[in-house]
């Protein structure tokens, strides 16, 4: 896109800000202020020439784990207002009061990658080329890694949203990157996008954002075989399906066990690692239905305290583990799992 097409920090409206994280086609808003990771000067320190690892491997009992980061985005608090009927006062406040900047808004793309014995099963494909160069950072990261694409033997796309499922499709040829795998999905998040009107009314965003949502979702799900999963279902010996709806109708969480160790992926049911934790009943804009997603948000954070689950979340900061600790009544913490570096 040419940078003459790209809006300005200052004239970067709400609208704008919920394209560029929403799945309205190719469209990526790219300018200094909204770049993911620590800022530099590029005086005293040099561009880098290549794409930075970003991938951590960690065990689940007996499964080989990897977290990779697909990249993110960024961009001021007063602009970025995702949470319906929140302000930049309330969410600034909310950020500062936990040591977060209070100025900006910053959502990782964490993928997660698992080894169960012959299988390779991928959790959702990362964002692809919906994102421009502020994403789709997963398939150099499994290069990184030394994992190729036709290695993967199963793909779980946890719901039809672009920063999860832009991965799937070559950009230029739309033919399946994961050729060898099988691809699964639940059965109500594919009648819901492949049915003749979904219905969005439940989602606090333009109409015409919408519209890109159906139609992204649409071509990627045409465009493979999908088998249809449930929640309860035990895809794998070792793997749970848990039905997450709210998000998207047919959203999902998993559960990883192998011996004593479990690890409870959250995917989306938690977008912010301070604002979905200390609001659980603050909605985001993107949730197709808004009350049922914060129903299932508290559920799911009040298994995860009481059960003292490791966690794993596609938008917590990379690489995406902790675990969940409840403050009082209705309030939660996430407890950020630091690096091991063996």
């Amino acid at each position: 896109m040419a940078s003459s097409l790209l809006p300005s920090p200052s004239t970067l409206s709400r609208r704008d800000a919920l394209r560029f994280f929403g799945l309205t086609a190719a469209t990526a808003l790219i300018a200094p202020s909204l770049s993911f990771g620590a800022d530099a000067s590029p005086a005293s320190t040099p561009a880098p020439t290549v794409a930075q690892p970003g991938f951590y491997r960690f065990n689940i009992g007996a499964f080989e784990a990897t977290a990779f980061i697909d990249g993110g985005m960024a961009g001021p608090t007063s602009q970025l207002q995702f949470w319906k009927g929140h302000g930049p006062d309330e969410v600034s406040a909310t950020l500062k009061n936990a040591f977060v900047s209070p100025d900006q808004i910053r959502i990782p793309f964490c993928v997660l990658l698992v080894r169960m014995g012959s299988e390779l099963v991928l959790v959702d494909s990362g964002s692809g080329a919906l994102f421009g160069p502020i994403a789709g950072q997963l398939p150099s990261q499994l290069a990184a890694a030394g994992v190729k694409p036709e290695q993967i033997t199963a793909v779980i796309l946890t719901h039809a949203h672009g920063d999860h499922m832009g991965g799937l499709l070559d950009p230029v040829t739309k033919a399946p990157v994961f050729k060898n795998a099988r691809h699964f999905i639940h059965r109500h998040e594919y009648a819901f996008w492949t049915g003749s009107s979904p219905d969005l009314s439940g989602a606090n965003l333009p109409e015409a954002d919408k519209q890109g949502f159906i139609a992204s979702a649409k071509a990627h799900l045409a465009a493979i075989k999908f088998d249809q999963i449930k929640g309860g279902e035990k895809l794998l010996d070792g793997l749970e399906i848990i039905d997450a709806p709210g998000h998207t109708p047919g959203h999902i969480a998993l559960l990883f066990s192998s011996g004593n160790d479990q690890l409870l992926h959250l995917v989306d049911s938690v977008h912010h690692h301070v604002v979905s934790f200390e609001h659980p009943d603050w909605s985001i804009a993107f949730d197709s239905d808004p009350a049922t997603g914060i129903e299932t948000r508290k559920k799911i954070l009040d298994r995860a305290s009481a059960d003292r689950l490791r966690v794993f979340g596609a938008h917590l900061p990379f690489p995406g583990l902790g675990h969940v600790r409840i403050l009082a009544k209705g309030r939660y913490e996430h407890v950020l799992e630091p690096w091991i570096w063996a």
